[in-house]
Formats: C-alpha cells, sequence, structure tokens
C-alpha cells in the first residue's frame, strides 16, 4: 500500500515536472517579447474578479480589466496582466489583488503586441526570478524518479 502511494505520489510529481519544464520556457520568452512591446495610455473602465468554470468543471477566479485607450478610444481587455504568473488553486487573490491594483479610472500604461495588437498587458517587466525557481522544480520533479531508481539499485543487497 506505501509503496502504491509512493508510486503515485512520483508519479504526479513526474507529470507536474514535464509540464513546468515544458511551459516555463514559452513564458520565459513571452515575458521577454513582452519588455519590447509598445504603449498607449488608457482608462480603466472595467475592473472585476468573478468566479468562473473550466473545461474540467473546475471553478477558479479571473480578473476581467477593460478600457478605453485616450488616443483614440478604442476598447481593449487583458485577461492577464503579466506574464510570468501561474494560477494555484483557484486563483481569488491574485484576481482580487489585480482589481485593487487596476481600479475603475486609472489611467494606465497598456503594453501590446505590435503584431497582434489585441494581445495587451499591463505590466511588461515582470520579475523572472519564479519562472526559474519553477523550472528548477519542475527538473527536479523530472529526475526524481531517476534518482529513486539510482538509490534503490545501490541500497539493494
Amino acid at each position: 500500500m506505501i509503496g502504491q502511494c509512493l508510486g503515485f505520489a512520483v508519479l504526479t510529481g513526474f507529470i507536474l515536472g514535464l509540464f513546468f519544464t515544458v511551459t516555463v520556457p514559452f513564458e520565459l520568452r513571452r515575458m521577454a517579447e513582452a519588455r519590447g512591446w509598445p504603449s498607449q495610455k488608457g482608462i480603466i473602465t472595467k475592473s472585476i474578479a468573478s468566479r468562473k468554470i473550466s473545461l474540467l468543471q473546475r471553478p477558479y477566479w479571473a480578473a476581467e480589466i477593460c478600457g478605453l485607450y485616450k488616443d483614440n478610444g478604442v476598447g481593449f481587455c487583458v485577461s492577464r496582466v503579466r506574464y510570468g504568473e501561474f494560477r494555484f488553486g483557484e486563483g481569488e487573490a491574485a484576481s482580487l489583488a489585480a482589481v485593487a491594483k487596476y481600479p475603475v479610472g486609472k489611467e494606465v500604461d497598456v503594453y501590446y503586441s505590435p503584431y497582434n495588437p489585441t494581445t495587451t498587458i499591463l505590466e511588461p517587466h515582470a520579475s523572472s526570478s519564479t519562472m526559474v525557481i519553477i523550472f528548477a522544480l519542475g527538473i527536479g520533479l523530472v529526475f526524481l524518479p531517476v534518482l529513486l531508481f539510482v538509490l534503490r539499485r545501490a541500497l539493494a543487497p
């Protein structure tokens, strides 16, 4: 029974590690690209945190922050405040923090992709330290089964 639980935990860790080691480099690339994006001034007209249901029927929280560009009145909505963040759990605290930081009426710089102007974020200079830590954790989780196998072979009589 203990062996099965340990095996399940190692397998789960391995899958989570694969997920982290595959997604983090893409996220780091997007962070690097966003640092060079142009920006426009905008005014926040909608800032709410709401509970949603995912495709797997799991509830999660998301901030919905929308506004208008000051120079032309065109609307924008950001699906993410910044790149380089993962939602852990339901994400309620992060969504409420984003709404508190960007209230209705606030003037903001809206950074947009020059290749797809509808791709927008509010903070292009997010710290990459969290991503590096998650990537290192992912590598550790991927190599944990190998380490356990080698230790088991070395300690076997």
